[in-house]
């Protein structure tokens, strides 16, 4: 495998089999190419001259109510849209044809992939928020906020034209809209802290604090692997509809993938861009605080935390692809957030002098 990183915005790479020819390899180091032209083993990647930064659009609306003397409502609308961000695509891609592919039908057929970067993508987010808030009192505080979002954009927004960027059909960019992985579309975050009542140095002062938080699941790329329907040596892509995707949401089939089916010959799947929403999670999480001073000088702090205090199983992401037979299988619990692991306690007791 040789790379060379050209003195512009460009670099390639290629892969070759040498072989011994009269004595002599057929190329080497200082001789790097077999011939005088390529026979479609060089990949090449290219960054726009002309790349420049992509910008965001801010809205939002709120209303609030104050209810009693200690507690508030808000009702947030927010919206912010994308514009130019960076993708990739494939320029050296032939156009799908049932013709099936052929290096000759590139439109650079000396060359194989030549990943491009460049502006152009968009997105759009759109959520409402509502928010019940406690200011403490009588030693209680909490605040509750449900989010409804929903984002889409051609590309997942990693910041980076190099990762979740590359878009199938180089021809065809609007056809890459939809979710975006990392908004789910509901988000329910709680948390309080109460000081229990009581009296004494051992009965009073113990504070309280809890976290909930719920989450619907994330949005999942649908994809075969094995054929290239298209005929534009794309081996790995997204899928046909079948029928409309159902959800068992067990270990065994998350999702239905007989739901899915290979692409008919000259076309791209038909299946939107993280049309599939993955597990959800439920997470609560405590803990457990008190101090107690002694004269002026010294001050004992015992506490305790607890995450996952219910011992809730968060399923993990299900394999992806659709023609596989564990397609919709689940193997793991959930990464991230760390939401997959198992009821664990710490407790402490900490003196201060």
């Amino acid at each position: 495998i040789a790379s060379f990183l050209a003195t512009g915005p460009y670099s390639l790479s290629t892969t070759s089999t040498n072989s011994i020819v009269n004595g002599a390899p057929l190329f080497t180091f200082q001789n790097p190419f077999t011939t005088s032209g390529s026979s479609g083993t060089i990949n090449v990647n290219g960054i726009s001259p002309s790349l420049s930064n992509s910008y965001a659009m801010q809205y939002s609306l709120s209303i609030e109510h104050q209810i009693g003397s200690d507690m508030g409502l808000r009702v947030s609308y927010i919206g912010t849209g994308g514009r130019q961000l960076p993708y990739q695509r494939n320029v050296n891609q032939p156009p799908a044809s049932t013709l099936g592919f052929s290096q000759a039908r590139r439109p650079y057929p000396l060359f194989a992939n030549i990943a491009y970067a460049d502006n152009g993508a968009n997105n759009s987010y759109n959520g409402l928020q509502v928010q019940v808030q406690k200011r403490l009192s009588h030693g209680f505080l909490f605040s509750s906020a449900w989010t409804w979002a929903k984002e889409l954009s051609e590309v997942d927004d990693t910041g980076s034209a190099e990762l979740n960027t590359s878009i199938e059909n180089t021809y065809d960019r609007r056809r890459e809209r939809g979710n975006v992985y990392a908004i789910p579309r509901h988000q329910w975050e709680n948390q309080a802290l109460y000081t229990l009542p009581g009296r004494g140095k051992l009965l009073g002062g113990w504070q309280v604090n809890v976290l909930l938080n719920l989450q619907t699941g994330n949005f999942l790329n649908p994809v075969f692997s094995g054929p290239d329907p298209s005929g534009t040596n794309t081996t790995t892509g997204r899928p046909d509809y079948a029928r409309p995707l159902t959800y068992p949401q067990t270990l065994a089939a998350w999702y239905d993938r007989t739901a899915f089916t290979i692409p008919v010959a000259g076309q791209f799947g038909n299946a939107a861009r993280n049309s599939v929403t993955g597990p959800g999670y439920i997470l609560l999480d405590g803990g457990l605080q008190k101090t107690v001073r002694f004269k002026e000088r010294f001050e004992v702090m015992a506490m305790g935390s607890f995450q996952n205090i219910l011992n809730h199983v968060n399923y993990g992401q299900p394999l992806m692809t659709v023609n596989n037979a564990n397609g919709g299988v689940i193997t793991s619990t959930h990464i991230f957030p760390p939401a997959g692991s198992a009821r664990t306690g710490l407790l402490g007791l900490r003196l201060n002098f």
